[in-house]
């Protein structure tokens, strides 16, 4: 019942997030500390004109299995993924990720500087412990629909096409 509930909250937070402007800029901060490198060829891909951008203030549920996050990095392998966790603690962030088998790295992000740089306090939501966006070419499309899971690829699968 738990996890129905969580993941109803989670959909019901990211449709809030549609008041955020079309083709606005987003600012993605680079030089915070990666955690849950797996492996030498873990990178998050800045340059991709395809992107999924991903905040969490606090929640690790966004990371959990349930949203089949290594399915779609299979299925998806031409879209930039990246992640961002405010959490104060990057050690149980750390143990965190590796226990759900998180398949992307995250950037610890205890000054909330993606969220300031990118005024989501201007957002409408009635949470504030997750944002997810489409990102072309650096610029904010849409919401991203990471708790939906159909829904999700669709969008996934449309902005490859789009030009």
């Amino acid at each position: 019942m738990k996890r129905v509930e969580s993941s109803l909250f989670l959909i019901l937070l990211v449709t809030l997030l549609s008041c955020k402007s079309e083709d606005q800029k987003m600012i993605l901060p680079k030089d915070l500390e990666l955690v849950n490198l797996q492996t030498g060829k873990d990178s998050v891909c800045f340059s991709c004109a395809n992107q999924v951008i991903v905040f969490s203030n606090s929640s690790f549920f966004p990371f959990s299995e349930a949203f089949l996050w290594t399915e779609i990095r299979e299925q998806f392998p031409e879209i930039g993924f990246i992640f961002y966790f405010s959490g104060e603690d990057k050690d149980s962030l750390t143990q965190k990720l590796a226990e759900l088998k998180f398949p992307f790295p995250v950037f610890h992000d205890p000054e909330f500087r993606f969220y300031q740089e990118n005024l989501l306090d201007t957002i409408n939501t009635t949470y504030d412990v997750l944002y997810a966006f489409h990102v072309k070419n650096g610029f904010y499309k849409k919401p991203a629909q990471i708790g939906m899971q159909k829904k999700f690829v669709g969008q996934l699968e449309e902005i490859l096409v789009e030009k």
